[in-house]
């Protein structure tokens, strides 16, 4: 249902922004996060259906008249299918969430039911559906664990706020806003008691709300890369032209005498000058690529020499990695480039990290102590990777042994240490083809899509695969059915709302 509503609004936007140019509608595409081959099938699919879709149309509308009239000389009709309002408004629901307008859900249950719903009842279903959703979403999820991606999206005029829990996906704090000032961010931190790290962007409003609730911040290392890396990708665009100029040139010196052509531009003596600058350029521009790694680095979460990285040891390092990169000219930029990496909050996970690892280090002047530490920190980092199994299951599963208890806290200090956001931008991704085709998504809109999102099994390929973000976050639910879980809050509201009466 989604991808047929998806696919029909993206072949929409490349007829409008066709008028304007291809560019456009790369641009259009890139914006909406579509890769080109795709939407172009899209629309070659639709084409079909516009042409040989109608005949084939008609071809099955007279195999109905046939079938009709052979079941009418027999004296029987086929029968309507049975009116359930339940399941029609299951159906509404469903549809709602995976990104079918008003329009195309009436269209749905007119194919599936037999009968036009006007777009006024689909929208006060779904609208009834999201005021449920927000009890649940308040009850069960919101402000469900110790560390939350923050970030925010555009949703027509208006913005999504959304906290997730990196580990399992869940989406624990959700609000729709006119803006994203501190003002707007605090009523989503609030109910989040238990939030001990946030990981956000340099974003003032979720970075002052951050603070102000008493919560350590993290910086989100995603974007604290990105003007480095945009520095070295211009020096790399430079040094490419100048070493191509210098190549083109070297074909033609090396051009048999008396072949036509141009004579070449750069006399002998130039172009050797010119090789020895292009040569000194890519060596400079991998020197610098090797120190950016370097300063990369120091944000992992143990050290090239096998140690736990601390903030002081990623401090010392970073010094010199800025200390050799402003030896030369070339190397200023790039150091200016990486004073993000500066500031605190880039190595909050690893003060996160030490803290939770420091009662583990019971004897400090013992190396190997520190070492055992770090081995097994790097394999529950790789196991982690790999498998989201949450921690409340595996202390139930422990003989209590001291190994089972050293393993245990050290996987609670790596979830407890995070580095990005990256986990809130998998939430933004699934928001984003809902709103493209509903268009204004009100707040309790974001609530449903709450619920259903932290209820639904991950898919196949997913280190998640088979469990939904409710169970890998330890949260206790009446039933595993997101509809079922409604409908049972909706008969516990009217209940309740009888008795106060």
């Amino acid at each position: 249902m989604v991808e047929y509503s998806v696919r029909s609004e993206i072949v929409n936007v490349m007829q409008m922004a066709r008028r304007h140019g291809h560019g456009s509608i790369q641009q259009a595409l890139e914006f909406r996060g579509v890769a080109r081959s795709s939407a172009y099938r899209w629309e070659g699919e639709e084409r079909w259906l516009l042409e040989e879709g109608r005949e084939e149309l008609r071809r099955l509308r007279r195999e109905l008249a046939r079938a009709t009239g052979e079941l009418a000389e027999r004296g029987t009709t086929p029968a309507a299918p049975a009116k359930d309002a339940k399941a029609e408004r299951d159906v509404m629901v469903e549809a709602a969430v995976l990104g079918n307008s008003d329009g195309a859900i009436s269209d749905l249950v007119f194919r599936a039911r037999g009968h036009r719903l006007s777009h006024e009842t689909v929208r006060a279903e779904v609208a009834e559906r999201g005021a449920v959703a927000r009890v649940a979403f308040e009850r069960y999820f919101a402000g469900v664990g110790t560390v939350g991606a923050a970030d925010e999206i555009f949703l027509g005029h208006g913005l999504g706020l959304f906290i997730v829990e990196p580990t399992s996906l869940l989406i624990s704090g959700a609000r729709r806003a006119e803006s994203r000032t501190a003002e707007d961010w605090r009523p989503v931190l609030a109910k989040m008691e238990a939030l001990e790290l946030g990981i956000s962007d340099a974003g003032a409003g979720v970075t002052a709300a951050i603070e102000a609730c008493g919560v350590a911040r993290g910086a989100d290392l995603f974007h604290l890369e990105g003007k480095p890396q945009a520095w070295l990708a211009r020096r790399e665009k430079a040094v490419c032209a100048h070493w191509a100029a210098v190549e083109k040139a070297r074909r033609v010196l090396e051009r048999p005498p008396g072949l036509p052509g141009r004579p070449p531009k750069l006399p002998v003596a130039n172009y050797e000058e010119a090789r020895e600058a292009a040569d000194r350029e890519v060596a400079e521009w991998c020197r610098l690529g090797d120190l950016y790694a370097d300063a990369r680095a120091t944000a992992d979460y143990l050290t090239p020499e096998g140690q736990l990285n601390t903030p002081a040891r990623a401090a010392e390092r970073l010094g010199r990695v800025l200390a050799a990169l402003e030896e030369t000219e070339g190397g200023k930029g790039l150091a200016a480039a990486l004073g993000g990496f500066r500031r605190h909050p880039a190595y909050t996970h690893l003060a996160v990290l030490e803290e939770k690892l420091a009662g583990l280090l019971l004897d400090r002047g013992a190396p190997e102590r520190e070492a055992r530490l770090a081995r097994l920190v790097a394999e529950t980092l790789t196991w982690r990777r790999r498998d989201k199994c949450p921690v409340a299951w595996l202390a139930r599963a422990s003989t209590g042994s001291p190994d089972d208890e050293l393993e245990l806290a050290v996987l609670r200090a790596v979830d407890a240490a995070v580095r990005s956001s990256s986990s809130v931008e998998c939430i933004n991704s699934r928001v984003r083809p809902v709103q493209a085709t509903r268009k204004q998504l009100s707040e309790d809109f974001i609530y449903l899509l709450a619920v259903y999102h932290n209820m639904r099994p991950f898919g196949r390929g997913s280190v998640r695969e088979g469990h939904t973000p409710a169970e890998l976050a330890g949260v206790e639910l009446p039933t595993r059915d997101w509809i079922e879980l409604l409908d049972l809050l909706a008969v516990d509201l009217k209940m309740t709302a009888l008795k106060a009466s």
